[in-house]
């Protein structure tokens, strides 16, 4: 498990358990903090076998965007996410985005990397606001049999998160939130196992569930352009100041 420093925040008759600013929640094992001019070729691939069309779209899965490179830019020391309704491939009117550190269909990165059991993973973003997109971050393993997800985020409901444990027996939680999402950044982070998955949201914990076991999964983070409710816009962002991973030492 992972060292971590907790403190009580009371709030009325509640005792909120959150991990101080300063509590190293282990080795930093991975990370991206887009500090460059663009997306680094060497750590993300985007093809995915999670994705069923040509390991770029998945239109099976409710998604109504194809992964170009087109849709990631960096600059300003944080990724940026665009979704566009620009045709970019016969069937798909959206382009749209996904990066993952493997699984990924014969084209990893050559930093390709592998989230394990007690590992922590934190993204740093701000969520996009019109309705019709579905962000998250997530691994997977090739089959989605322990797949885990940090966040999925529905952007017509401005303030739930979903967390989810897909590995048997598995467990969810949905955070509601007091405030909108989009309106400002945050913190989402997953202790993924062994003996329980931990979700935080800036730095307060907000789900716990049961344990996680995964070998060989890929980290993923997400653009998609939802197809139950389908956009009214041209085109959507969103940005990420930093993915990290930290590992029990």
């Amino acid at each position: 498990m992972r060292k971590l420093l907790t403190a009580l925040v009371v709030l009325g008759l509640f005792a909120v358990p959150i991990r101080a600013a300063d509590a190293a929640p282990g080795k930093l094992v991975f990370a991206d903090e887009f500090d460059g001019t663009a997306i680094d070729r060497t750590k993300w691939a985007i093809h995915s076998n999670a994705e069923a069309d040509q390991c770029l779209g998945n239109k099976g899965n409710q998604q109504l965007e194809w992964h170009t490179w087109d849709a990631l830019s960096v600059g300003d020391g944080k990724l940026t996410m665009t979704a566009r309704k620009n045709n970019p491939a016969p069937g798909y009117e959206w382009s749209g985005a996904l990066i993952t550190t493997g699984q990924a269909c014969g084209h990893e990165p050559a930093q390709s990397f592998a989230v394990q059991p007690g590992d922590y993973i934190e993204t740093r973003l701000k969520l996009p606001a019109d309705k019709g997109f579905w962000p998250s971050t997530w691994t997977w393993n090739g089959n989605g049999s322990n797949e885990q997800d940090t966040y999925e985020f529905y952007s017509d409901n401005h303030n739930a998160l979903y967390l989810t444990n897909h590995q048997s027996p598995g467990g969810a939680c949905t955070y509601q939130s007091p405030t909108d999402l989009t309106a400002e950044w945050h913190t989402i982070a997953e202790q993924v196992g062994p003996d329980h998955t931990v979700w935080y949201v800036d730095g307060k914990e907000v789900c716990r569930q049961g344990a996680y076991s995964g070998t060989g999964d890929a980290l993923i983070l997400d653009l998609f352009v939802y197809g139950k409710i389908p956009p009214t816009v041209e085109s959507e962002s969103m940005q990420i100041d930093y993915v990290r991973v930290y590992r029990p030492e």
